[in-house]
């Protein structure tokens, strides 16, 4: 079996294991997705394996890796589905790819957040991010992490991550927030206010702490 075949027989099995009717053709669509999104897929994978970075047969490699690192599931599915909501934001599969990816990995990364390359999902269990968020490149998330909004349901409010921030676990941050390069929130804080760059933000509520070095 190569890599390519790998990966369609686990995401087959998938979905027959969590659904009692899979819609038909989702596997055949989640595949030519995937070969779609596949730039941004290797930065996920690469940057979590980056030994892998030198190897030519890139379906293998996730083919590898897939059935036994959830974390690079949770990031897999949500670039299938992100790809699949730009496409078509009202597709009849987004929310069964959705519930798959909770399902399987305990993360809950909503597919209308756009999250630049590089996206590095540490352990994975509890993670929430909500919809329309917009996240640069490089942006690593801890366990138990929600970017999530202060009132329930609101239409309009999101938040704008830089690049290269780091969310550590336990971490909250609610509203319509903007965060720049370099930020880093401390496990555990809650975060309401904007972040300047370059900047570690801890407490509750959560108040700059340090200064980095650009």
């Amino acid at each position: 079996m190569n890599g390519r075949e790998g990966l369609e027989a686990f995401l087959a099995k998938s979905f027959e294991t969590h659904f009692t009717r899979p819609p038909e053709g989702v596997v055949r669509r989640a595949l030519e997705l995937y070969e779609q999104e596949k730039e941004l897929i290797a930065t996920d994978v690469h940057s979590r394996y980056p030994a892998t970075v030198a190897r030519s047969d890139f379906d293998e490699v996730v083919a590898e890796v897939i059935e036994i690192d959830a974390r690079v599931q949770a990031t897999l599915f949500y670039r299938i589905a992100r790809g699949l909501y730009l496409h078509d934001a009202t597709h009849p599969f987004l929310p069964y790819l959705a519930y798959l990816m909770r399902a399987k990995t305990g993360a809950e990364i909503y597919y209308s957040a756009d999250i630049g390359p590089r996206l590095n999902v540490e352990h994975g269990m509890g993670i929430v991010v909500g919809p329309r968020h917009r996240i640069g490149s490089d942006f690593t998330i801890y366990q138990g992490v929600t970017l999530g909004q202060r009132r329930v349901n609101s239409p309009d409010e999101k938040m704008v991550i830089g690049d290269h921030c780091t969310v550590f676990s336990g971490a909250k941050l609610f509203g319509t927030i903007t965060l720049g390069d370099h930020v880093r929130v401390a496990a555990n804080a809650v975060l309401l206010t904007d972040a300047e760059a370059y900047s570690t933000y801890a407490g509750v509520p959560a108040v700059k702490v340090k200064v980095h070095q650009p």
